[in-house]
């Protein structure tokens, strides 16, 4: 070790060293990279790159070896014999590609870098005894074997480490130049420890004997071939930049294309997968792009489009297939009218059957992009709207709107032309009654039915629904051919009607209003129509009226009475009547029955028969029954005797499903006792709706309220009915009670209706009695309660103060004079 520190600090130059030194890293890291290039380039199949790695290495080592000779000083002449000199160069270059191309071939691990690298160290060793042998000197060369030994193992071992962790590094991290600068400083210093310790290893041993040999190669020439060995590698090194810079360019360039054909077939994938056709055009006309959506909308032949044809070719083939383009001359219009800055759209039917929704945008550029939408399903959905808007959804006639639209439009042809026609208003007889009884499921097939009747008479477009069971029919004028035409429709309805699995049936009423007899305007017809229709249904029903100006007078006093009524309501014209209600056998007063009556400012007194229909009709029997129940309990509550009222509910009051909060509510406002309030109520009320009107009874009985079924006898479900709810009592139509003494059918239905009462624990009521036999026959059948003139008649309250006051007196006075107790 002495010797070989002494070598190189004694007989080497300091500077050299250095210089040798730097001179083999520059060349072991241009080596490694261009071998890098072998193991990481796409280009490993050629042996450029290995052969140039070790041409770059043992030319790099071979030049360390010969500068650091320059830099020795054995203390003779020296000289280089250039056969030698040249053949260690050969020998290093070869050893060291023959190390690469090993690196390239075998597997990369880091046992096939250490394999390597023992390669290239037994060829630097190679190198530097065959550079040692072409030395010439005078004098001879004496060698310490075991140092040189050492020189060789060290030397290969840190030429495997090198390579090891130049294979590992190249592998695992690509391009990373830092663990190439560590490989090449290792491989530097085993081509330095090798090179010191073998020139350790050598002693000079001079000869004056012998005669001085030619000395070949001096140290000027060897110098300048170190030179350009040294340009060489630095051409490799310059080589090496300008590929890597190159390889870099060509990666990014690589990337661009490969991100370039991605987006074009990104691209040309959204575009066949659009749910829109598009085709572009040019500048020149020539179609550029057409994608599948347009190829499937268009029927276009593929291989035509992709030929890429001139626009007018297409319209050429669109031609001849008889498909009219009209969109091409808008859009040649739109153009001329200065408008192409701005986007064109047009909707194009195709022969197939398509609307195609055509949408142009001119390219700044010149040509334009053109997009096919298939919009058929939205132009049907918007026809299916549209017909919706205009026909019944159950029967899909005509509705009131497009049936006004018809008749105003042959309004219009009469007025122009002449003419007439009729408008006829249908409505079912028995229609509710259906829903009842079978379910609106029935009613609507009813309805449905009922529809494909009418049009087969009447013919289609003229027949319509308005709405629920009511129908209208555009006629031809003239009296007769209308009532010509109602008769036929009306004889539809003369047997049941087969719906499902039932036989319904069902009447029609009609009403007719003639044009232009009757008016020229839409509105008065179809007023007067149903003006026709209210006459046809109040006469019997499954008939027809014509209208006569006598039904507009009529309409007009209901109107009037209407309007009079709605008046004494807001001024008090109204006031209740008062009629006793006597217990059966003692004549005793157990109560009244509250009853409406109306005094008219002009017209006197207007009976309930005349306006309780019209307030049922017009809907005030709601506030109109709200007011006497009011009245009745307020009244009530200021008696001096416990006396029960009894008060007249009607239909229409039961149809709100607030009725017995609202009775609650009156009975705590004017303070009377539940038990003390009777509501009379007829059949049609649970006949229309039982299990509703069924409720709101029992509801009104569990707060103590009792209730009363009036006109008992008169309804066709009498005996459903009372199974269906238990009444407190009966009351029995004064038509039975008036014909007791003369008809003995009616004392047999009488004595009926009395032991009903009595086997249902139900009271009884008689109503309309009037004579002393009458009152006798029913005390002698245990009748509850009498109600009639024989004991007064319907008055106001003040008129039966004193019975009021003495209720037992009303049995003394009924004995007497029949309206004793009245006056």
């Amino acid at each position: 070790m002495y010797r070989a520190f002494a070598c190189l600090t004694e007989a080497h130059t300091t500077w050299v060293v250095v210089l040798a030194a730097c001179v083999c890293w520059i060349t072991c890291s241009v080596a490694l990279k261009l071998e890098q290039r072998v193991r990481t380039g796409s280009d490993r199949r050629r042996l450029v790159w290995p052969l140039a790695a070790g041409f770059s290495i043992g030319s790099g080592i071979w030049s360390t070896h010969f500068i650091g000779m320059l830099g020795y000083d054995p203390g003779v002449v020296l000289g280089y014999e250039p056969r030698t000199t040249l053949l260690s160069l050969v020998v290093a270059i070869a050893a060291a590609s023959v190390a690469f191309l090993f690196a390239r071939s075998a597997p990369s691990s880091g046992w096939t870098g250490a394999a390597a690298g023992l390669i290239l160290g037994l060829g630097i060793a190679c190198m530097h005894f065959l550079g040692i042998a072409g030395v010439r000197l005078p004098g001879s060369f004496t060698w310490n074997i075991p140092l040189a030994g050492a020189a060789i193992g060290a030397g290969g071992l840190l030429a495997a480490a090198g390579m090891a962790l130049h294979v590992r590094s190249t592998d695992s991290h690509g391009t990373d130049g830092r663990s190439r600068a560590v490989a090449a400083t290792v491989l530097t210093l085993a081509i330095a420890v090798l090179h010191f310790l073998a020139m350790a290893a050598a002693q000079v041993v001079p000869d004056p004997t012998l005669s001085v040999p030619q000395l070949g190669l001096d140290r000027g020439v060897l110098a300048g071939g170190i030179a350009v060995v040294m340009a060489v590698i630095l051409a490799f090194g310059a080589l090496t930049l300008m590929l890597d810079r190159l390889h870099g360019m060509n990666v990014a360039l690589a990337q661009q294309g490969r991100m370039l054909r991605e987006k074009t077939l990104l691209l040309d994938t959204t575009l066949d997968s659009m749910d829109q056709g598009l085709i572009k055009v040019d500048a020149g006309g020539v179609v550029r792009v057409c994608n599948e959506r347009a190829l499937a909308l268009l029927d276009l032949p593929r291989a035509m489009m992709q030929a890429q044809p001139s626009y007018r070719a297409v319209l050429r083939y669109q031609a001849r297939h008889r498909e009219r383009n009209r969109t091409d001359r808008a859009f040649r219009a739109w153009v001329a009218r200065g408008e192409a800055g701005r986007a064109h759209v047009y909707e194009r039917a195709r022969p197939n059957g398509l609307v195609l929704e055509v949408r142009t945008v001119p390219l700044a550029e010149g040509g334009f992009v053109r997009t096919f939408t298939d919009i058929t399903k939205r132009k049907a959905a918007e026809a299916e709207v549209a017909r919706l808007a205009r026909h019944d959804v159950l029967t899909g006639l005509p509705n009131r709107a497009l049936f006004h639209e018809t008749v105003a439009r042959s309004l219009a042809d009469i007025a122009q032309r002449g003419g007439a026609c009729a408008v006829l208003y249908l409505d079912l007889d028995g229609f509710k009654s259906v829903n009842d009884s079978l379910g609106h499921q029935a009613g609507d097939e009813l309805l449905r039915h009922v529809a494909g009747g009418l049009v087969g008479v009447a013919g289609a477009g003229a027949v319509a629904r308005l709405g629920g069971d009511e129908f209208a029919v555009l006629g031809p004028g003239g009296t007769a051919a209308a009532g010509a035409l109602a008769e036929r429709l009306i004889a539809l309805f003369d047997t049941p009607l087969s719906v499902g699995e039932h036989r319904i049936a069902v009447g029609l009423s009609v009403g007719i209003a003639l044009a232009p007899e009757h008016g020229t305007m839409a509105e008065c017809l179809y007023r007067r129509a149903d003006l026709a229709l209210y006459r046809a249904k109040a006469e019997g029903r499954g008939t027809f009226r014509i209208f006569t100006p006598a039904m507009d007078e009529e309409a007009e006093a209901r109107r009037v009475l209407e309007r009079d009524l709605r008046q004494a309501m807001d001024d008090g014209g109204l006031s209740l009547h008062y009629q006793p209600q006597v217990e059966g056998r003692t004549g005793v007063l157990v109560g009244f029955e509250a009853l409406l009556r109306w005094v008219h400012p002009v017209r006197g007194t207007i009976g309930p028969d005349i306006f309780v229909p019209l307030a049922e009709e017009t809907g005030l029997i709601v506030a109109l029954g709200e007011w006497v129940l009011r009245a009745a309990c307020r009244e009530a509550a200021g008696w001096a005797q416990p006396l029960k009222v009894a008060v007249n509910l009607s239909p229409r009051q039961f149809q709100r499903p607030d009725l017995p909060d609202r009775i609650l509510a009156i009975l705590a406002q004017t303070g009377l006792s539940p038990d003390r309030l009777e509501l009379e109520v007829t059949e049609s009320i649970i006949i229309n709706d039982m299990a509703r009107a069924v409720g709101i009874l029992r509801r009104l009985r569990s707060y103590g309220i009792r209730i009363s079924m009036d006109d008992f006898g008169t309804g066709y479900a009498s005996l459903a009915t009372l199974q269906a709810f238990p009444f407190d009592k009966l009351k029995i139509d004064r038509s039975f009670v008036a014909q007791l003494g003369s008809e003995p059918q009616a004392a047999v239905i009488v004595r009926a209706v009395l032991g009903l009462g009595r086997s249902l624990g139900m009271g009884v009521v008689a109503e309309g009695v009037e004579t002393q036999a009458q009152r006798d026959f029913l005390a002698e059948e245990a009748c509850g309660e009498m109600q009639g003139y024989l004991f007064g008649k319907p008055r106001p309250i003040a008129d039966y103060a004193a019975a009021l006051e003495h209720p037992a007196d009303v049995a003394a006075r009924a004995a007497g004079p029949r309206l004793a107790l009245a006056g």
